[in-house]
């Protein structure tokens, strides 16, 4: 197993790479442009920094997705036994959890520590405080789902691209209707109308389901891997 993590480690730390030299990016692009001072400043830069959580969740999606194609199959005709490489892929993605878990805290705090102007947008940032355990877990979700896309797409194309399609387009969806409450204020208004409870009790509803999702998934990574026949 140590073997098989060394062997998918390798393409962590330059997935990680870029995900670091984007939030530097998006950083530096504040500055340049004014955001940091200027409140009425708005520009992809501030958007970028507001949807952050959200492009770590997609970036782990697609990386994960990779693991569970190219890497497996390169890693299994190597000579890695299917047992390992299940519990390797499980390493390599806590551990893209806990580094992007830790990038995200910096990035939420940053703004405070270096006396940022607040921008109602920038609330985006700090959609998971009080639940210090659920961006880990909705980063293992997203890699699950970006693992089985990649293994439905090795079976049939179609049928895992539309996933793909459809599981992106739902992130972007999501990404862009939680922008467009922090800016409108919809949230205050979807709470006072006669489903107001429903909106309260959704984020429970949804980590409920992720945690099943997960579980169910890790359960059809490990029948897929132990089936698979390398090409």
């Amino acid at each position: 197993m140590v073997k098989s993590f060394r062997f998918l480690l390798g393409y962590s730390w330059v997935n990680l790479g870029a995900i670091f030299g984007f939030a530097a990016i998006v950083i530096v692009g504040c500055y340049a442009t004014g955001v940091p001072d200027n409140p009425s400043v708005g520009n992809l830069f501030e958007t970028y920094y507001a949807m952050f959580p959200t492009m770590i969740l997609l970036c782990l999606f697609l990386y994960a997705f990779a693991m569970c194609t190219n890497n497996l199959n390169m890693g299994l005709s190597m000579g890695a036994r299917r047992r390992d490489f299940f519990w390797a892929v499980q390493g390599n993605m806590a551990f893209y959890a806990v580094v992007c878990w830790g990038l995200q805290l910096f990035m939420s705090a940053f703004p405070a520590l270096a006396n940022w102007e607040i921008r109602d947008k920038w609330a985006l940032l700090d959609l998971f405080d009080g639940r210090v355990w659920a961006f880990p877990l909705v980063c293992m979700v997203l890699m699950v789902l970006g693992c089985l896309s990649g293994m439905v797409v090795m079976k049939n194309k179609v049928l895992g691209a539309i996933l793909v399609a459809l599981s992106v387009f739902v992130m972007i969806g999501v990404t862009v209707f939680m922008i467009l409450s922090a800016d409108t204020g919809i949230m205050d208004y979807l709470m006072e109308t006669e489903w107001g409870w429903l909106w309260t009790t959704l984020p429970r509803m949804m980590i409920a389901v992720l945690a099943v999702g997960a579980v169910g998934g890790e359960f059809l990574i490990w029948r897929t891997i132990q089936r698979y026949i390398v090409r």
